[in-house]
């Protein structure tokens, strides 16, 4: 029978002669490392490997004829650079350290029985531990160096102190660190005493230097001299043209007072002091001529204490809440005030009085600039004496108006308060004086 597998025969189909096959011998045991080929046939190596060129010898200085040869390495220059290390003083380098204080004793072995003797341990050889067959060596453990005698120990290979007598304590060692005395100098001088930098003044809001003071120019001067004409024009035509024009001249004021501490828009608070001046006039009006300054004082009043009411129960800040009370409760006054112009004799004289007076101060006069209120203070009292008014209507009416325009002038004010306050101030100001100069005083 042909076998189909040995590669020495073609294996395949078709009748082949059939040759006698001689059993293998059979060894009894095979060498340990015999090499095993596949499926039991021999492989000649000659013939498996006639495809591969020859190797050719390899030599070592020819393969390293491209390196570079290598210096001998000298640890005196590798380490020129690096400075010279000093010695270590143990006595210099332990100076802040607090000196130790040990007390009581140390403590002892412990005592052994009498009769027998000190049972030593023999040193019993490392065990090496198994590994396997390609494993590498473990490595060796380094020497162990002994440890350095501690103070009040006896070092090694001495014998222990005696044990104490029986029954008596050990003392615990204990330790006491002493702080160290201040030095009676310091080691570097004392620092100077640094001067605290001033601080810096504070800037105006937005950046704005200089003098918070403008005072309203020519342009304001000019309206307040027309409305001061008006007045004088309703105040000839009867009680209800004035206050027309009294109420045109409240409403300016409390616009302006409001926008001249920094509330705008205060709708509620403008209308709020309006009102107040409203009602005042009507109040005037509606009586008779005894109870005219009553009708003024009550309105006030009534309408300040409304104010503070509502400004109490107002869901705010506290202090912005105050800031809110003063700046309405002032404007009620100062808006309330204006209707004192019905009350007055003298109202064409006083008016008069207050426009010289504030156009004397905002012209462009030569000289120093406090040359313009005294020439508009005095031209005021002139006035009086010449229509033939009290002697202190003029006085108290340039007064007035030299105070409202000062007013207008604080706390950078812009042009809007220069065209509201600074025109109606002048004659709000002076209107409870002009009233107070003809029927108080000249009484």
């Amino acid at each position: 029978m042909t076998d189909m597998n040995n590669p020495n025969h073609g294996g395949g189909y078709g009748n082949w002669p059939q040759q006698p096959q001689q059993p293998y011998p059979h060894p009894q045991q095979p060498p340990r490392h015999a090499p095993q080929h596949p499926y039991g046939y021999p492989v000649d190596d000659e013939a498996a490997t006639t495809l591969l060129p020859p190797v050719p010898a390899f030599d070592d200085a020819d393969a390293t004829t491209l390196m570079s040869p290598v210096p001998a390495f000298e640890d005196a220059e590798a380490t020129t650079l690096l400075p010279p290390v000093p010695a270590l003083d143990d006595a210099a380098a332990t100076t802040l350290l607090p000196p130790v204080r040990v007390s009581g004793a140390m403590p002892v072995a412990p005592p052994q029985h009498r009769g027998q003797p000190p049972v030593q341990q023999q040193p019993q050889p490392p065990q090496q531990p198994s590994r396997a067959r390609h494993a590498a060596p473990a490595p060796q453990p380094a020497p162990r160096q002994a440890a350095p005698p501690v103070a009040g120990m006896p070092p090694a290979g001495m014998p222990a102190a005696a044990p104490p007598v029986d029954g008596a304590g050990f003392d615990p060692p204990t330790m006491t660190l002493k702080r160290p005395d201040a030095p009676a100098a310091p080691p570097y001088g004392s620092l100077p005493a640094q001067p605290t930098p001033l601080a810096a003044p504070t800037a105006a809001p937005g950046g704005r230097t200089g003098s918070p003071i403008i005072d309203p120019g020519l342009q304001p001067a000019l309206i307040t001299a027309g409305t001061a004409a008006l007045l004088a024009g309703g105040a000839a035509l009867g009680q209800v043209a004035l206050a027309l024009v009294v109420a045109l001249l409240q409403l300016l004021t409390a616009a302006g007072w409001f926008r001249l501490n920094g509330m705008w828009p205060a709708r509620q608070g403008i209308l709020l002091a309006a009102l107040a001046g409203l009602t005042a006039d009507a109040a005037v009006l509606l009586v008779d001529s005894n109870g005219d300054a009553a009708a003024v004082v009550g309105t006030l009043g009534g309408f300040f204490l409304l104010v503070l009411v509502l400004q109490t129960f107002r869901p705010s800040d506290p202090k912005e809440r105050f800031y809110a009370l003063t700046v309405l409760g002032s404007a009620t006054v100062v808006t309330a005030l204006c209707t004192t112009l019905l009350l007055a004799e003298w109202v064409p004289a006083g008016v008069g009085a207050v426009a010289l007076a504030t156009l004397l101060a905002a012209a462009p006069l030569p000289g120093p600039k406090q040359l313009g209120p005294v020439l508009g203070l005095v031209a005021a009292v002139l006035l009086g004496l010449l229509v033939g008014a009290p002697v202190a209507l003029g006085a108290l009416a340039g007064l007035g108006a030299l105070i409202g325009r000062r007013v207008a002038a604080y706390d950078f004010p812009s042009r809007f308060v220069h065209m509201t306050a600074g025109v109606a101030l002048p004659l709000a100001v002076a209107a409870p004086l002009i009233w107070m100069a003809t029927d108080l005083l000249a009484g």
